[in-house]
Order: C-alpha cells, then sequence, then structure tokens
C-alpha cells in the first residue's frame, strides 16, 4: 500500500503543544471528578469569596449553584441576603432568606428555555410520528411553521422569507429589539424607555402582537448578516413553535403552557413558572428592594423572550438534563451539538452568539512549566445566557468540555450604602477559580483511568498475518501511555519488538526522506474519536482515540482517517477498553491486545 501522509500543521521547536485535544466525553462525566483535591480547593475558595461579599459590600440576594456533568443535584451551593425586602416582620429565624429553592425572574434567560422547547418539542413530535417525521427542527424557516408570519415586502424579498428558529434564537434574523412602538417625540420630548414604560409594554404583548408588529417593521439588516438583540425575535419563535404543534395534535396551548408541559414538568422543575405567581410559590418567590418588577405579569407575547420565574436547584436539574448529562432524555446528543456552537462572532473577535446562547471564550494554560504558559493554553467555549431587570439579575454558563456550569441568581436591596451585585464580575470570577480545578481534575482522572504501562499481549486472531519487519531482536509486545500537560500521549507501541508508530510512518518514507512524525520521542498525542460505530466494535467501556503529531501549533482536522488496514481499520486510530479485569490496549493493524500492568505515579 502506497501512503502519503502530509504534515498539515507547524510543529512546535520546544516541546510544547498549542493544539491540546478535548478531554474523553466519559471522563467529563466522571463523579470522581468532585472530589479531586482541586475541585474541592475550588469550592472552598469560592466560599470564601462569596462570603466576603457579605461583609460590608452588598445586601443583595445571592443564589449561587454549580453543576456537575454527574448529577442533576448541585455539586455546590451559596445562598445569602434577603428574600423578601418588602416585609418588615422577620418572623422564624432564617424564614427570609435566600435558599437555593428561591424563586427570581429570570429575565432574558427565558430565551435559553425558548431555543431548548423547540428542540424538546421536535424531539417529541419526532418520536410520537409513524413516519418520524417533522417539520420542526431549529432551522426549519418561520414561514414553515408559522403562517402568519410576514415582513415588509422588500425585506421578505432579500431573504426574510427563509428566516429559521436558529436565527431567531441567535438574534441574527435582523429582527427589531421590540415589537411594540416606543412612540417617542424627540421634538415634545415625550416618552420613556425607563423599566415601569417597558415592563408594561411588555405586559400588553400577546403573540399575535408580536407577530403583527414585526410584519410592519423594517429589519436592523439582512437576515444572517450579523447579531443585534432581539426580544421580539424570541417573542416570534415561540410563537412559531407553539403554532405548529398546535396544528399537528390539534392542541389550543399557548407557548407558555406549552413549555410548563414538555419542559418543566418533565424535568420536575417544581419552581418554575410563567405568568401569575402561583399561591402555593408565593413563600419562596424573591421581593426585590426599591423599585422592581414583583407584581408586572409579562404577556404571552414576550413570555418566550423574559417571562420566566425559576430556582436555582429547578435551573442545576435544566442544565444538567439538557446540556450536561452524557445521555439526555428530552432532546438528542444530535440536537445538543447543533446548537451548542456559535452562529456568529461579534467584529470585536470576543463575543460570540449562538441559538440561545452568549458565547464568551476560556484560555487555561496546560504546561506543568510555568515558565511555558504562554505558549500551551487550551481554549474552551462558556455557552451562556445572562438576564436583567426590574430588580433581577440572573445567568446561567455551561462549559461543556470541562463538564460543569453555575447558576447566578441576584436581587437588588436598593439599599444606598451598599453596592449592588454584579452577575457578570461574579460569574468571571467563578470560572477563574472553578475552571483551571476541573481541568486539573479532568486530566488527573484521564491519567487514572488510561495511563501506564501495558504488556502481557494477546493476538486476536482477527489477522493471520505476521509482522514482517523486526526493528529489534526483541519479541516483546507493549505500550507506555502517559499524561503531560493535560495531554494523553502514546509514547510507545511495540509489537513483537517493532514500533507500531514507526511502521505507521515508514508507510511515506522514500529512498530520499524517512520523516518521523508518529515514531518521535514523545510519541503521538491521543484524540478521542467518539464516532459509536467504532466504539460498538468493542463493547461497552471502549474508548475510540486518533493519534496526532505531537508538537502541533495548530490542530491538524485534515489527515483524519484516510489510511486503513485490509479489515478497514485506520491505522492512526487505537481503543482503550475498560473492563471488570482493568483496561485493555487494542491495535486492529497489528492485531493485538495488551493490558494495563501498572499505573505510572
Amino acid at each position: 500500500m502506497k501512503t502519503i501522509l502530509v504534515l498539515a500543521a507547524y510543529l512546535l521547536a520546544r516541546g510544547t503543544c498549542a493544539c491540546v485535544p478535548d478531554f474523553a466525553d466519559k471522563i467529563l462525566s466522571d463523579p470522581l471528578i468532585l472530589q479531586h483535591p482541586a475541585v474541592i480547593a475550588a469550592f472552598k475558595q469560592v466560599q470564601q469569596n462569596l462570603s466576603s461579599l457579605y461583609i460590608d459590600t452588598t445586601r443583595d440576594g445571592l443564589s449561587f449553584a454549580v453543576v456537575h456533568a454527574s448529577s442533576p443535584e448541585p455539586a455546590y451551593t451559596f445562598n445569602n441576603g434577603t428574600l423578601k425586602f418588602n416585609e418588615t416582620d422577620l418572623g422564624p429565624a432564617g424564614a427570609n432568606e435566600v435558599t437555593s429553592d428561591s424563586i427570581f425572574r429570570l429575565i432574558s434567560v427565558s430565551k435559553n428555555v425558548a431555543m431548548a422547547s423547540a428542540l424538546v418539542i421536535e424531539n417529541q413530535l419526532r418520536r410520537n410520528s409513524s413516519s418520524s417525521s417533522s417539520l420542526l427542527t431549529i432551522d426549519t424557516p418561520v414561514r414553515q411553521l408559522l403562517p402568519s408570519f410576514a415582513l415588509p415586502e422588500n425585506d421578505w424579498n432579500n431573504g426574510g422569507s427563509e428566516i429559521t428558529l436558529r436565527m431567531l434564537a441567535s438574534h441574527t434574523a435582523g429582527i427589531p429589539r421590540e415589537s411594540y412602538s416606543t412612540g417617542f417625540n424627540m421634538i415634545l420630548s415625550t416618552g420613556k424607555a425607563d423599566a415601569p414604560t417597558i415592563g408594561s409594554a411588555w405586559a400588553g404583548e400577546s403573540a399575535q402582537n408580536v407577530i403583527d408588529g414585526i410584519a410592519t417593521r423594517n429589519l436592523m439588516f439582512a437576515p444572517g448578516q450579523r447579531a443585534a438583540y432581539s426580544n421580539a425575535g424570541l417573542g416570534l419563535l415561540g410563537a412559531a413553535v407553539a403554532a405548529y404543534y398546535n396544528n399537528v395534535t390539534s392542541s389550543s396551548l399557548t407557548w407558555s403552557e406549552l413549555a410548563t408541559q414538555e419542559l418543566l414538568l418533565s424535568l420536575n422543575m417544581t419552581h418554575s413558572f410563567f405568568g401569575t405567581i402561583p399561591q402555593d410559590h408565593h413563600p419562596d418567590v424573591g421581593i426585590p428592594g426599591g423599585d422592581n418588577w414583583a407584581d408586572l405579569i409579562i404577556g404571552e407575547g414576550y413570555d418566550p423572550a423574559a417571562g420566566m420565574w425559576s430556582s436555582a436547584n429547578d435551573l442545576a436539574s435544566y442544565l444538567y438534563n439538557l446540556w450536561l448529562t452524557p445521555e439526555p432524555t428530552l432532546i438528542t446528543l444530535f440536537q445538543r451539538r447543533q446548537v451548542m456552537k456559535p452562529s456568529v462572532i461579534l467584529p470585536d473577535g470576543k463575543q460570540q452568539s449562538g441559538p440561545g446562547w452568549e458565547i464568551e471564550i476560556l484560555s487555561l494554560p496546560t504546561s506543568e512549566n510555568a515558565s511555558l504558559a504562554e505558549e500551551s493554553k487550551k481554549t474552551y467555549s462558556i455557552f451562556g445566557k445572562s438576564g436583567d431587570g426590574g430588580g433581577w439579575h440572573s445567568w446561567i454558563d455551561n462549559i461543556p468540555n470541562l463538564g460543569y456550569g453555575i447558576i447566578v441568581l441576584a436581587q437588588q436591596s436598593g439599599l444606598a450604602e451598599y453596592t449592588g451585585i454584579s452577575t457578570s464580575m461574579i460569574r468571571a470570577a467563578m470560572h477563574d477559580i472553578l475552571a483551571p480545578a476541573f481541568a486539573e481534575a479532568l486530566s488527573e482522572r484521564t491519567k487514572e483511568r488510561y495511563a501506564g504501562f501495558y504488556n502481557a499481549g494477546e493476538d486476536t486472531g482477527l489477522i493471520t498475518d505476521q509482522v514482517g519487519v523486526a526493528l529489534s531482536n526483541s519479541s516483546s509486545t507493549y505500550a507506555d501511555l502517559v499524561v503531560q500537560d493535560q495531554i494523553l500521549y502514546l509514547r510507545s507501541l511495540i509489537v513483537n519488538g517493532s514500533s507500531a508508530l514507526e511502521a505507521i510512518d515508514r508507510l511515506s518514507w522514500t529512498a530520499d526522506a524517512q520523516p518521523r512524525y508518529f515514531s518521535t520521542p514523545q510519541g503521538v498525542v491521543l484524540e478521542p474519536a467518539e464516532g459509536v460505530g467504532e466504539a460498538n466494535e468493542f463493547g461497552p467501556g471502549a474508548q475510540v482515540w486518533r493519534m496526532i503529531f505531537p508538537g502541533l501549533e495548530t490542530c491538524d482536522w485534515f489527515d483524519f482517517d484516510g489510511y486503513q488496514d485490509n479489515n478497514g481499520w485506520p491505522v492512526s486510530k487505537v481503543v482503550l477498553l475498560e473492563t471488570n479485569a482493568g483496561v485493555e490496549l487494542h491495535y486492529p493493524p497489528f492485531d493485538i491486545v495488551v493490558s494495563r500492568m501498572r499505573i505510572h505515579k
């Protein structure tokens, strides 16, 4: 077999690696992550930092939680402050203090739930349909779901007819921020843009008002051209999802009724609702100090944009069951992958917008050598959604490649002598503490589960051929795996005394050139390969890994599985199989299995 391997990226000279692969999915949800000393210390530091705010800085109400991919129960919680600032009768001790069941207005965090409702309904309709077909997807044009959707003719003909739910959810449709007219007269200085005015406008909007208002308003820019925040766009998304569901099921539900029925109740979110505060929830509902929207009932038209109330415990269930669990039930993993990515990158190069998400990039050093920290950074996407208004501030964040998320819910005290809580500053400070700790713990669990010295080689009998050319006098078969700088390396793979890594290199050698890309002193980097077909060939506990060149300055995505053995297995992939007896390394091209005999300290 003639094979040419092309080096598709530059190699760094000093042994650092700017391309650090993601951790394997099954490591992300490992419950032992939470017992790692770095994570335990991080939770302690979070406790100290948040507690210090209440010494002499703030009196705002705060409910904070960390959620991990191993459980819907919060891994860590912090609560402080007054629940109802309008009550002077203190009652029993602790009765008026914030807890993880305290209910706050989420304001614009509702938009993330609106996006999620589209995925949940899509999945439900597909499951219940005899033909397994449904028009509803995140990429369906709105007009196919909501026939009454309209725009001014020029905008409709310039791409407006093709506006999708994804574009509405990521604020890239060009829909103006609001569907109603603010009625400003700048000459006479009439009209207001304050909280009472905005609140009453939101309260007055029905779903049909939103549809009708959008139909008469010019778009801000061509659909898909750029991002600009739009409450009306999310109202339109909710109307479209509800209209389609009602059409195919002969129902007459509003969007908030549909979201409650299919999402909130399914996740047992007992402290979450839309509209009027239920009587049995009054004891748990927070009331901010000063001017607020505690009595505001947001209209159905703006419920998808800002109408939800919830608690930290309920949002922990939401974050886990939709965005962190390895096996979501209300949506599919494919749906999750489709929305957890940016739709647009803003011109500043820092901000990104995705469906239901405000996305930021976090860079963490991976090198154990502090002097090389700037040269060996791994980037992570923080998928978040914020909300502010009427005395409340909210934020949910999810870092899927670190396996955790956070919830920040706050309400103002209105006390002039104290500083108000900034949810954006809190979440940034908490990630500075938590993210490095989770990365360290994930690296250590990768080492504990996979790294070590493997030998006791076995021939599986899959291939009858023997190694043709021995590269040494030894007949031993073994492998050596190590974790360094948060990267899993296959340092060596020897089969009957021959280097399997050199055998891959030899495929491209000529008389004039014998480059070593795989058989280097570092060995090869192992990157998780999570196609289920390959893993299922080896059964439960299998994790497939793809070999990539060490020391890459940029991540190679060109040379994936182009070269296969006679049985169709890629020569650049190994399998690590966890069993009750231990861990095995399978390398099908050489038809061998080696077992881990010792773990590197």
